[in-house]
């Protein structure tokens, strides 16, 4: 009898934590819309250009795709499908993507490529219009100051 009591207790502890790790698994999903999500800031002016940087950690290739003629949405100049176009690159393997990118002063939408098959948004970027390959792209508003190129 007793053994039927310690076999019992067993099945349900292990219920129990197999109960308690499913509902911890569960929120932590659930909650991630609750994590920061972006260790990239945005858009950025610097000496070279404009910065476009994300943070995608399991991404294996990342574009910059957007409205200005030499990228055409990752199709390059003249829509020819170059492969190469906006493509980001991940420096230090922190899982940040970067690219620095010539804009003159504008208003330009983009998203971000993610293996070539995912279109994202710029977590980094609140500013979002209708556009783009997905109905809806991130914006930024480049324009000419004494100091250089500043961002709106």
């Amino acid at each position: 009898m007793r053994y039927y009591l310690l076999a019992d207790f067993a099945v349900r502890k292990g219920a129990i934590t197999a109960l308690a790790v499913i509902a911890l698994a569960g929120l932590a999903s659930g909650c991630a819309h609750l994590a920061p999500r972006a260790r990239a800031a945005g858009p950025r002016a610097t000496d070279a250009g404009i910065a476009f940087s994300i943070y995608l950690p399991t991404a294996v290739r990342v574009q910059l795709a957007g409205d200005w003629m030499e990228n055409n949405w990752s199709m390059g100049d003249g829509a020819v499908g170059e492969a190469e176009v906006g493509l980001m690159e991940d420096d230090n393997g922190d899982g940040v993507w970067e690219i620095v990118v010539s804009l003159s002063p504008g208003r330009y939408r983009y998203l971000f490529r993610v293996d070539e098959n995912n279109w994202r948004l710029d977590p980094g970027n609140p500013e979002v219009v209708p556009g783009g390959p997905t109905g809806r792209a991130s914006q930024v508003v480049v324009y000419k100051s004494a100091g250089g190129l500043e961002l709106r």
